[in-house]
């Protein structure tokens, strides 16, 4: 039988912490967006599209900290539903350049309160004067790691999975 002060070490792991924090999130972000059907991988996907057309999706899985195979099955399923579109790298026939369809960006606009929400239902487990700083440790915990996203790196291959 496990007693609950081994739990408790379980439990005040930091991967553990951030495992059940993204699941919060994530099942927040899924509520409040339930009428998209959008994950937040796929919104995430679309928000990247509508900032930089035209990007591979080497460059849009580095932007939104997808490997491969996700943003391989993301950008699938948003194709399939008519949000993305493809087109032949005339630099590189092998790669394709990715840009929001027209029913992309009418989805990512209708979805922009719903995001929004998600967001501020995230944060409200917080006090209010310590949702900044806990961004902010977040954001230091990433960069501890040298794992922040630099967009001119993602966008210019400088980056490896």
């Amino acid at each position: 039988m496990v007693d609950s002060n081994s739990l408790r070490a379980l439990y005040r792991r930091p991967g553990f912490l951030l495992k059940r924090c993204h699941q919060v999130s994530a099942a927040l972000f899924l509520e409040e967006c339930r009428e998209f059907q959008m994950t937040p991988s796929q919104y995430g996907a679309l928000t990247v599209l509508a900032q930089y057309p035209g990007i591979d999706q080497i460059a849009l899985g580095r932007l939104t900290g997808l490997d491969r195979s996700t943003a391989g099955l993301v950008l699938k399923l948003l194709s399939q539903r008519g949000l993305i579109e493809r087109a032949i790298n005339p630099k590189d026939k092998r790669r394709m350049r990715l840009k929001l369809s027209k029913e992309g960006e009418r989805t990512l606009a209708a979805m922009a309160g719903a995001a929004k929400r998600a967001q501020e239902r995230s944060l409200a487990g917080l006090p209010k004067d310590k949702r900044e700083q806990f961004l902010d440790i977040l954001e230091a915990y990433l960069a501890g790691h040298d794992a922040v996203i630099d967009v001119s790196m993602a966008l210019n291959g400088g980056w490896v999975e």
